[in-house]
């Protein structure tokens, strides 16, 4: 059907009443602002005219230049071949960058029927001339999440933020293609902090479900041995430590240009050396022993990092481990231990007396980043980097004598096609990966919170660090670092947690442990019975069953053992639980209403019940490792 070409191109536009009433109900804030563009004198700058096959066409006047945002032959037959991209896709959530015409958005809800959407707009003229020119209710208005306009990068993020959120953290961002060149500036500064927005919750998401059952599970079993061991941050005095260089030694490829400057400090006793992941396996490789190796990973493969110092024996390299560390990393190591609380160890804050102002390392996505807060609150400085490149240097990963059966040194050609390119301490662009940035990004962060240590960067080819300045090793060496600062004395610190507090807190946990079970229990109950209530549609006693059923939840919310041995296990069904309920939070139709908390609260109460039948004999065993401990000290008392 063709259109009347003198409508389109009329001089004033007004929202189509469709469109007006639809938007009263879905939005009615974004209806409000777009209609001050109503019985206003067109700028000619948004034009809607008839593409060659009689449907309706959109461009924009750049420069006194026509740019079509989609094709003024053909726009539907665009739509299509465009939209094919994503056929075999399955997509929960997509945000339309441009809106133009809105066939490319109608041909793919047309092909994913399933997929919620949501609509982004930079130019509030081209919001209003869609929704003047064509109907809002040829889309899948049931499908549409939110619709948005503007440039304010602020807003943008906080709206793009919502959408993840109600999405669970996964959002398809389709742009539509002409609009990376009309406002590629604009999208690019949005989208880059966006898109950065969305890793990092992506990442955080995928670091929850990887590890969370084993940060709670890690932190369990290596409870005796952290109570057995000093803490770092705790029992040792730091003026041993306080005004003096350390250097973090990392396992980036430029590691092997160094190893000689690290054999010279560590011999002279120049600076603290401590190793960091991988590193240790390269230094040991070079008969280079740090004065600490750090550790934190959760993961059972960490446990591999020091299988060459457990096989060979090597005793004198104390480890300095996080509390929620890979548990297995800690069994037979031949060497002394110490260890800091860290920030994912929910159990220890139930076992300690934390009245003692005991300090805590902020997890990380790098050991580096860890040891870094751990030297700032040692006080160390300067602080110098080495090895860490946080990017490939001739397609490597790591230094040499670091070879592992489950991850690759050499960077394969996929991974080069996928790098990131950032700038080197020199200036040149290298590449590296999303992994690799975000330690550098954190590192980053951690520096710029502490600004009074100083943080030399020696890492040759390594990325550039803001907040840190470049020299050579060996030039500090000549400048810096030319008298004895290490203290070995630090080493003979022994633990002082106090096992009465221990075994008292152990007591009032296995009584929370039992009702942890019962509460769980009661909750399923009162969702039964308001469940039967919704079948027999007995409505009168709803409220009270509710605020019953609040009560119990709150106690569950409270109890100690669920708060550290439950709840961090079950982190991102808690999250869903929390975006869930905001579904019945307004839901006026008391069926629906009944029906979403039921369904909502049973599937995250049974996620309760399976991880407290899972944790449960983790826990029984650490009660009878602290009573072995108990009756040792008695013993030795």
């Amino acid at each position: 059907m063709k259109l009347n070409r003198q409508l389109i191109m009329r001089e004033y536009v007004m929202i189509l009443i469709n469109n007006r009433n639809i938007l009263r109900l879905k939005d009615r804030k974004l209806l409000n602002y777009i209609s001050q563009f109503d019985n206003r004198k067109v700028s000619g700058n948004v034009i809607v005219e008839q593409a060659k096959t009689g449907v309706p066409t959109m461009k924009i006047l750049l420069d006194g230049r026509a740019q079509y945002l989609q094709s003024k032959y053909d726009p539907q037959s665009e739509a299509e071949r465009f939209v094919n991209k994503f056929a075999d896709e399955t997509i929960k959530h997509v945000l339309f960058v441009g809106i133009g015409g809105g066939y490319h958005i109608k041909r793919f809800m047309e092909t994913h029927p399933d997929s919620k959407f949501s609509i982004y707009e930079p130019d509030e003229e081209v919001l209003h001339a869609y929704l003047s020119h064509f109907q809002l209710e040829q889309l899948p208005l049931h499908n549409l999440v939110k619709i948005f306009v503007g440039k304010d990068i602020k807003a943008i993020e906080s709206e793009i933020k919502q959408l993840l959120s109600k999405s669970n953290n996964v959002l398809k961002i389709i742009t539509l293609p002409v609009y990376e060149k009309i406002y590629g500036v604009q999208i690019q500064t949005i989208f880059e902090q966006t898109l950065e927005s969305l890793k990092e919750r992506h990442s955080s998401l995928t670091t929850n479900i990887s590890f969370q059952k084993r940060w709670t599970i890690n932190s369990i079993k290596n409870f005796p041995t952290l109570f057995k061991t000093p803490n770092i941050l705790y029992d040792i005095d730091r003026s041993s430590f306080e005004g003096k260089p350390a250097i973090i030694v990392a396992a980036g490829p430029s590691l092997n240009e160094e190893f000689e400057n690290l054999r010279y400090i560590k011999e002279n006793g120049l600076a603290y050396i401590f190793s960091v992941g991988s590193a240790i396996n390269a230094l040991i490789d070079q008969g280079i022993y740090p004065d600490a190796a750090c550790t934190y990973d959760p993961s059972e493969l960490n446990q591999y990092v020091f299988q060459k110092l457990k096989d060979e024996n090597i005793s004198e390299i104390p480890l300095i481990f996080g509390s929620s560390v890979g548990f297995e990393t800690l069994e037979e190591y031949p060497g002394k231990m110490f260890h800091m609380i860290t920030s994912q160890d929910s159990v220890s804050p139930q076992l300690l007396d934390t009245t003692q102002s005991i300090d805590i390392v902020l997890d990380a996505p790098s050991i580096a980043v860890v040891t870094f807060q751990l030297l700032c609150r040692l006080k160390c400085n300067p602080i110098l980097l080495v090895g860490q490149n946080l990017g490939y240097i001739e397609k490597k990963r790591y230094a040499s004598g670091i070879k592992y059966n489950f991850v690759e040194n050499e960077v394969s050609e996929e991974e080069q096609k996928k790098a990131l390119i950032i700038k080197d301490v020199y200036g040149n662009d290298i590449q590296t990966d999303d992994s690799f940035n975000s330690m550098r990004q954190q590192l980053e962060m951690h520096i710029g919170m502490n600004e009074n240590f100083e943080v030399i960067n020696t890492t040759k080819g390594g990325a550039k660090i803001k907040g840190t300045h470049f020299a050579h090793l060996k030039d500090l060496i000549k400048e810096r670092l030319n008298t004895k600062q290490v203290i070995f004395a630090w080493k003979d610190q022994n633990p002082s947690y106090e096992i009465q507090y221990t075994d008292k807190r152990l007591e009032l946990l296995a009584q929370a442990e039992k009702n942890c079970g019962r509460l769980a229990r009661k909750l399923l109950e009162t969702l039964s019975e308001i469940h039967q209530i919704r079948l027999n549609r007995q409505w009168k006693n709803i409220e009270k069953h509710f605020a019953v059923f609040d009560k119990q939840f709150e106690q569950l919310k409270r109890n100690a053992f669920y708060n550290g041995f439950i709840e961090p296990m079950i982190r991102v069904q808690n999250e869903r639980l929390s975006e869930e309920s905001k579904l019945y939070r307004y839901e006026r139709d008391i069926n629906k209403k009944v029906d979403v908390i039921v369904q909502v609260f049973n599937a995250f109460l049974q996620e309760v019940h399976l991880h407290h039948e899972f944790v449960k004999p983790y826990f029984e065993e650490l009660k009878l490792r602290i009573e072995n401990l108990t009756n040792n000290d008695k013993e030795n008392g």
